[in-house]
């Protein structure tokens, strides 16, 4: 039947004009006697052009109708012309008018100005063979042919603009529908969007539920979207294997992926996997079992079409999410951007939940540092200051004793006293020294040179300091009094534990990092069995204190150590970091300065 064609007012407009064939056929009967060979011819026509009509009316109205079957119904309609005239006489030739109006409005005025010439034919021919019963005067003929010859040209004339209504109504009308279902298709992607958004924040930032939320909501988002199910999903994360290098696993998947298959660990380095990783951008494989790292995955070389994402939040590139559907190219344009919504979403929680992460370790440092640095002062308080305190008080017990017995001894001791005295003065001093030097905000080097005459005055130790005067601009303020506790806890370590007779602080930068030394001559020890006597024993001899105090600044903290060879501390740190934590620093002291000054402003005006 060829392509349907959508029924309007013309295809109604030609089923009632039709009618006018046995109406017309029929009318010359009604007022004159009927001879009945005529009748019985004239109905016979009549009722084939009813039915015909009839068989339209069934068409118009299931919605049959297409261009090969107006050809048809115009062919009828010309045979049924010529029946007429045989039957009826030439009068009845304007019925032929039908055909040709019809091929006009539907094909144009050649097909009208064609058909119209062919039912002219018709009708002289049947003249000229005397097949018809009643003939028209020469006026009246050649009105008709005139007529017959017009009519056609005439409505596809009239008809062409309302042809061309009719067409752009019918376009705006799907236009329309079409709107109204990407309406409704954004409505609910964003609908999707906003629920993914709530269901990763309710997360509570805790890694495995971002997976298992990722996951889950990208295999019932597509299912909302359209897509059949079976769809299988799941998280590829790197991870160490045994020292040879980053792989990638499987982290979390849905339920429909193989159990086999969150076992297996692929390198990431071939195929659709590889290209997503590289080009950071959603790649699309339609033939999973020929990739050289999908077939692995049973779950998703059986599908037919698979959508590898990379998860990345800045510069930190997490793994690869995989999506897969056994529809072959199911996967549309609006699908992959849902879906690198939700994996972008996924990568970032993960971001935050790692951020988040690293602030807990963070803060646990400092807990732990700040509890070993008061053991650590209790420690130094009870074997000095305290010691020197406790001592003077048996002292001077025992001379208002010996004044009673022997006064002239007692002056002697009133001598020792005193001298204990400055001394416990000056390790408290010393202590405070320490605690809150001054000297550092004139810079590292300042603080260090201090620290050298205190020892030597308080202890009698010499520290001997090396430092390059330009470290100090590379040093943002945290750095430099974190460093500075190292020191000072690493030259009292050799100074209380190893006996040193000589330490040397030196600090310089050497290639892309700066490097600070504290090296001893004294008895030394072994580096093992100190750190795992420190691990059992929270702040002995400050090791781990000193470790966890250089990671504060992304440092890398290393001791050498052998027992009679005295030790050596050394403390890394990237030129690289340094300029970062000083720019940093930069950017808190004007946002500072600005928050102040606005605040100043609104005091000012009375906000």
């Amino acid at each position: 039947m060829g392509k349907q064609a959508s029924i309007t007012t013309r295809e109604w407009a030609l089923f009632g004009l039709r009618w006018m064939i046995p109406l017309g056929l029929l009318s010359p009967f009604l007022n004159s006697p009927i001879a009945e060979g005529n009748l019985r011819t004239t109905m016979i026509v009549a009722s084939i052009a009813a039915v015909s009509n009839l068989v339209v009316l069934l068409l118009l109205l299931y919605g049959r109708w297409s261009p090969p079957l107006t050809i048809f119904i115009i062919g009828i309609d010309v045979i049924l012309t010529i029946a007429s005239v045989i039957v009826g006489g030439m009068p009845l030739g304007w019925i032929g008018l039908i055909a040709a109006m019809t091929a006009g409005v539907y094909f144009g005025w050649e097909a009208g100005l064609g058909l119209g010439v062919a039912v002219i034919v018709g009708i002289l021919v049947s003249g000229f063979m005397k097949l018809t019963p009643q003939v028209l005067d020469t006026a009246s003929l050649a009105l008709l042919l005139m007529a017959l010859l017009v009519s056609g040209p005439l409505m596809a004339l009239l008809s062409h603009n309302t042809v061309e209504v009719v067409e752009l109504r019918g376009q705006l009308q799907n236009r329309g529908k079409r709107a109204e279902q990407v309406a409704r298709m954004a409505t609910e992607y964003m609908r999707v969007v906003y629920e993914m958004t709530e269901i990763l924040s309710a997360s509570k930032l805790d890694p495995k539920r971002v997976l298992a939320s990722a996951v889950g909501f990208a295999v019932d988002a597509l299912e909302r979207v359209g897509i059949d199910p079976p769809l299988y999903s799941a998280i590829l994360l790197f991870a160490d294997e045994g020292g040879t290098g980053s792989v990638l696993k499987i982290a979390r998947s849905s339920a429909s992926v193989l159990p086999s298959d969150t076992r297996l660990a692929v390198p990431g380095v071939a195929g659709v996997v590889a290209n997503a990783l590289e080009r950071q951008a959603p790649m699309l494989c339609h033939d999973p079992a020929a990739d050289p790292e999908l077939h692995d995955f049973e779950s998703f070389g059986k599908c037919n079409t698979v959508l590898c994402l990379p998860l990345r939040s800045g510069n930190e590139s997490y793994g690869v999410m995989l999506v897969g559907t056994g529809e072959e190219d199911a996967l549309r344009e609006m699908h992959v951007e849902l879906m690198r919504a939700v994996a972008n979403q996924a990568a970032s929680s993960l971001n935050n939940a790692r951020l988040f992460g690293a602030l807990l370790e963070q803060r646990d440092r400092l807990v732990g540092i700040e509890k070993a640095a008061r053991a650590q002062l209790a420690s130094e308080l009870h074997d000095g200051p305290t010691q020197g305190v406790a001592a003077i008080t048996m002292r001077l017990n025992y001379i208002r004793r010996l004044i009673e017995k022997k006064p002239e001894a007692a002056v002697d001791e009133l001598y020792k006293i005193e001298d204990l005295a400055r001394r416990t003065t000056k390790e408290i001093r010393h202590m405070l020294f320490e605690l809150r030097p001054v000297a550092l905000d004139q810079g590292l080097t300042s603080g260090l040179q201090q620290l050298a005459v205190k020892m030597k005055e308080t202890y009698e130790q010499n520290v001997e300091i090396a430092v390059d005067p330009q470290c100090d601009q590379l040093l943002d303020a945290q750095s430099t009094h974190t460093l500075f506790s190292i020191v000072a806890e690493s030259v009292n370590n050799a100074r209380k534990h190893a006996k040193a007779e000589r330490i040397v602080v030196q600090m310089n930068v050497q290639q892309d990092a700066l490097v600070l030394t504290i090296a001893d001559n004294g008895v030394g020890f072994d580096v093992e069995s100190a750190l795992a006597a420190a691990r059992d024993r929270a702040g002995h001899l400050g090791l781990i204190n000193l470790q966890e105090r250089a990671h504060l600044v992304e440092g890398l903290l290393t001791i050498q150590s052998e027992i009679g060879r005295g030790s050596r501390t050394t403390v890394t740190i990237p030129l690289e970091i340094l300029e970062l934590r000083k720019t940093e620093e930069a950017t808190r002291k004007a946002e500072n300065e600005s928050g102040e000054g606005l605040s100043a402003h609104l005091n000012v005006n009375g906000y």
